[in-house]
């Protein structure tokens, strides 16, 4: 649970991410810049990782300036072993913006606005089901964060992966092999917002010529 000091418009207009759900915002290109310094500079981001650490008590999580502590379940734990992944992890090529990939995502952030959460739409449509009603292939790799404190800690949550055994949010956004994203982020009902990002091999979601040779 990450409770949040205003409701979830005023937070949104202020993050200028209140609007059309086609339009990318300056929060969501926040996001992807985000992403894309984490994997194009790991140290820089374990350096940062240390000023983080030192807002936990046990396993609750005190952002300077908030009125609430955030419950996590590892605590410095999983932030000492995200520093210790970093110290390891070559740098990586950045993600390129993806619209049709940003159009799945958008629509599954749009879906949960009433408090879902999962990478399955209400309608049961899985993130590659969601990227082919786009006209899009279902290669699809999506990781989502909710209740962020800003852009920065969207990404944050997902390399962290507090609670998460396996890390499987950090691989994906560590997987040299993606190099396609698209970014939604909107309203929800419980967590106050929900940013999803969606990740492929291609711009479209469709395989790469590789893996066309591979499946044939």
């Amino acid at each position: 649970m990450r409770p949040g000091v205003l409701s979830a418009t005023i937070l949104l207009s202020a993050l200028g991410i209140a609007h059309d759900a086609a339009a990318e915002t300056p929060f969501e290109r926040q996001v992807l810049a985000a992403l894309n310094g984490v994997r194009t500079d790991p140290a820089s981001f374990a350096r940062d990782l240390q000023q983080y650490r030192t807002y936990f008590h046990g396993t609750l999580l005190h952002y300077p300036g908030q009125m609430s502590d955030l419950e996590t379940e590892e605590g410095v734990a999983a932030v000492d072993e995200t520093v210790a992944f970093l110290a390891k992890q070559p740098p990586l090529a950045p993600v390129a913006n993806a619209p049709l990939l940003a159009a799945s995502a958008s629509d599954l952030a749009a879906d949960q606005a009433g408090g879902g959460t999962g990478h399955e739409s209400s309608d049961g449509a899985s993130p590659g089901d969601r990227a082919r009603r786009h006209g899009g292939g279902a290669y699809i790799a999506e990781v989502i964060a909710y209740g962020p404190m800003d852009a920065a800690d969207v990404v944050r949550q997902l390399v962290v992966d507090d609670g998460v055994p396996d890390r499987g949010h950090r691989m994906i956004l560590y997987a040299p092999e993606l190099r396609f994203a698209g970014v939604a982020c909107g309203p929800h009902a419980q967590y106050d917002m929900v940013c999803v990002i969606d990740l492929s091999v291609t711009q479209d979601g469709r395989p790469s010529l590789g893996q066309r040779r591979t499946i044939r």
